[in-house]
């Protein structure tokens, strides 16, 4: 019962914590970092000190130092995990950060901790068959990108709060002429247009197609890219520490204060802190609490069942991750073709995310 209770607490708040820090609208991504690792830290301190433990942190590049630069990866992380969020859409991005964090970790711990030794040739196998389903999976969660339907919500560039907004188009005045896109006088292009009713329709739809796709494709290069930085970071920042053989308890504070450092430092280069009203600050310093919560729940996981079907249920909160980006940030729409796409691209990368994390 306490692995059940475990596990459901990391799946819900590793799941939640980024939908709940993206519904504080307007917000720079550098702030909402900065304010969830705060919270984040608060958690890590009082948990240090509920545990008994606080007498025993030390300053030593090992004990301390090594964790903390895990912490910093950690931080540049979410950076990239808020800015691809911002540009495809929470289930996009998740479903390509997850399965990456997983075959990372994977590939980490064979190169440098030897956790492939001793492999059989059928485990060779099934591996290679479980890179392929990531990969299909990937590849299909980038093809969605540009399977949006025609006249579906999807047809806007993302806003900071997930949303999407169709780009203005020409209307039609009062006596049925074409205005600008906001209501603003006849041109002469515009008056051109007018005097060929019948091509009206098709002239505007595909000028406005075409600027839509020629400003979203930037957009979802940028977000992809930002995603697969997620995905090797996120998949890597635990190496310090585990490098540092400390017990995990004592190694999340310093790893709690380098994730702390590292969004101080990204709030500063972007133009400083932004100081957010009680209601914002409480959701995304809330938020990271949710985060802090998941890290001392895989703690007790993995000491029970150990680090690699520990971590593994860990990335099921991608199930969370996805499901609040289609069915509550709309993106991309529910029922849509690109939404359909997107699923599909998930489950496979989970799949095989999944037999990858639980053979090491």
């Amino acid at each position: 019962m306490t692995t059940l209770l475990l596990s459901l607490a990391i799946v819900v708040s590793w799941g939640s914590w980024i939908p709940v820090a993206q519904a504080v609208p307007g917000a720079k991504q550098s702030t909402r970092t900065f304010y969830v690792t705060a919270g984040n830290l608060v958690f890590a301190t009082i948990a240090l000190i509920v545990g008994g433990s606080a007498g025993q942190v030390s300053l030593g590049w090992k004990e301390f130092w090594l964790p903390l630069a895990g912490g910093v990866v950690w931080a540049l992380g979410s950076f990239c995990a808020f800015r691809a969020t911002e540009r495809i859409g929470l289930a996009r991005a998740a479903g390509t950060w997850t399965p990456l964090n997983i075959v990372v970790a994977f590939v980490f711990g064979a190169l440098l901790f030897s956790e492939l030794k001793g492999f059989s040739a059928g485990k060779y196998v099934a591996l290679g068959g479980c890179l392929v389903l990531v990969l299909s999976g990937v590849f299909l969660i980038i093809g969605s990108q540009g399977s949006s339907e025609s006249g579906s919500s999807e047809s806007g560039p993302a806003t900071a709060d997930g949303d999407r907004r169709a780009a203005p188009g020409p209307t039609l005045g009062p006596a049925g002429g074409a205005t600008g896109g906001a209501g603003g006088p006849v041109t002469a292009a515009t008056a051109t247009t007018v005097a060929a009713p019948a091509d009206t329709t098709t002239t505007t739809t595909t000028s406005t197609s075409a600027s839509t796709a020629a400003a979203q494709s930037p957009t979802h290069r940028i977000g992809l890219t930002y995603a697969l930085a997620a995905g090797l970071l996120w998949g890597g920042y635990f190496i310090p520490a585990q490098w540092a053989h400390v017990p995990s308890q004592l190694g999340n504070f310093p790893l709690a204060i380098g994730m702390f450092v590292a969004a101080a430092a990204l709030a500063a280069r972007e133009g400083g802190l932004v100081v957010l009203t009680p209601r914002p600050l409480g959701v995304l310093l809330g938020s990271g609490l949710l985060f802090g919560i998941g890290s001392v729940a895989l703690l007790g996981l993995v000491s029970r069942v150990g680090t690699g079907v520990g971590f593994t249920i860990a990335q099921l909160s991608l199930l969370v991750n996805a499901g609040a980006g289609i069915w509550v940030f709309k993106v991309p729409a529910p029922g849509s073709k690109a939404a359909r796409t997107a699923i599909a691209g998930i489950l496979l990368a989970g799949v095989g995310g999944t037999v990858i994390g639980a053979m090491r």
